[in-house]
């Protein structure tokens, strides 16, 4: 403590006024969004890898052999991580109203599928599926079945399974979480430099445009 005259008053001061770390700030603001940012990869790849597995055991009941689907090589298919990750950006508000998720899955799924498939066809002439046969189909590239599974997919993603893979993300250390996300990210530029020059093509993977 110590004293100044101020107008002939005596005033104590702090000489240690404590001031705000912002240096301690700015380290947690940049911590959180690099958890928020890994946290939107590994549902990325966690999504595209599910797709993955999803679609081949389909064709494999369908037709008895295993179809390595999709554009790339490796064990995973984007349009679903990249519909996981948007749906839950726009709609996790909408966890505990599993209808209105549901509706909101619908919507931009099937809008992401349709905007996809078109991209493909168009510039790389490739489809990667085809609903022609399907009722209530768009060109081939939605359909009402697939739209109702996007719809459902979507609700169960965001009421349940995104809220689930977030706990157990942020249980598992740091050091082990960059390890999984670098390795991830390595193997997935690897993989699409890869298929951009020799795109993944063949019967049961790639249908007739």
């Amino acid at each position: 403590m110590f004293t100044r005259r101020f107008f002939g008053y005596t005033v104590s001061m702090d000489k240690h006024i404590h001031q705000p770390n912002f240096k301690s700030l700015l380290e947690t603001e940049h911590n959180s969004r690099q958890e928020h940012i890994s946290l939107f990869i590994i549902y990325f790849f966690t999504a595209s890898i599910s797709g993955f597995l999803w679609e081949i055991l389909l064709f494999f009941i369908k037709e008895g052999h295993f179809r390595n689907r999709g554009f790339l090589y490796g064990p995973w298919l984007p349009v679903y991580g990249t519909g996981a990750v948007l749906m839950y950006l726009l709609f996790s508000k909408l966890e505990h109203q599993p209808i209105k998720a549901f509706l909101s899955s619908l919507l931009i799924g099937t809008s992401l599928e349709l905007m996809i498939g078109w991209m493909l066809d168009h510039f790389w002439e490739l489809r990667y599926w085809d609903y022609s046969g399907s009722f209530l189909n768009l060109h081939g590239y939605i359909c009402l079945i697939s739209a109702l599974g996007i719809g459902i997919a979507g609700a169960l993603w965001i009421c349940l399974f995104s809220g689930l893979l977030k706990k157990f993300w942020f249980h598992i250390s740091v050091k082990i979480r960059h390890a999984i996300i670098n390795i991830l990210i390595l193997l997935f530029i690897w993989d699409c430099a890869a298929a951009l020059i020799f795109p993944n093509t063949g019967r049961g993977i790639t249908f007739p445009t």
